[in-house]
């Protein structure tokens, strides 16, 4: 059986980020109303490509003593267009198995996406705002949720996925060419809202 990943039509991610790219501050009511009403599972390969939808995806930055967490892909991670790559966020698909209800399903399929990564005790998780890219094949068929997660971090779960390392945010600006899109876009999010 495929996996089955939460999505959403991609005009109706249009129509509450108004076309904008970038971090885009969106209610989080209104994401909680997008997912509800219009979230439904459709079998992974079929949206791969297909841009009428995206997928959703919980984007997770963690924080600790005013560092960021650095997650640098290896080339055993599953999604290839992103090998060897820099992530800020935490995250990943939400799949039919997390629940029968789109909401819930966001829920707790963003726990599980962080407890399969690292092993952490959250702090304090707020949400900040919807990732909106069109730049590139991957990013056209995906949405980020975002959310940024103060921690208490012990151990990456998945070490032969990722490397890891903290970093302050102006050492950050030292990664920018290394960095995947979504966290290129995260990154002069924090750089405009974090206080140094």
């Amino acid at each position: 059986m495929n996996e089955k990943v939460l999505v959403v039509p991609a005009s109706k991610v249009d129509e509450i980020t108004k076309g904008l790219e970038g971090v885009i501050e969106v209610e989080y009511s209104l994401v909680k109303n997008l997912i509800t009403r219009f979230g439904t599972f459709i079998d992974r390969d079929l949206v791969e490509n297909d841009e009428s939808f995206r997928q959703v995806i919980p984007y997770v930055i963690m924080k600790q003593d005013g560092k960021f967490l650095v997650l640098r892909r290896t080339n055993k991670q599953g999604e290839k267009r992103l090998h060897n790559k820099i992530s800020l966020g935490v995250g990943g698909h939400i799949n039919h198995n997390d629940g029968k209800d789109p909401w819930l399903a966001f829920l707790n399929g963003m726990q599980r996406e962080i407890e399969e990564e690292v092993k952490a005790k959250i702090l304090d998780l707020k949400y900040f705002g919807v990732i909106n890219d069109l730049s590139s094949s991957v990013s056209r068929v995906h949405v980020g949720i975002a959310f940024i997660a103060d921690v208490l971090f012990e151990k990456l779960n998945e070490p032969e996925m990722f490397e890891y390392s903290w970093c302050a945010l102006e050492d950050l600006e030292k990664l920018l060419q290394e960095m995947e899109g979504w966290s290129y876009i995260v990154f002069q999010w924090l750089r405009k809202h974090t206080q140094r």
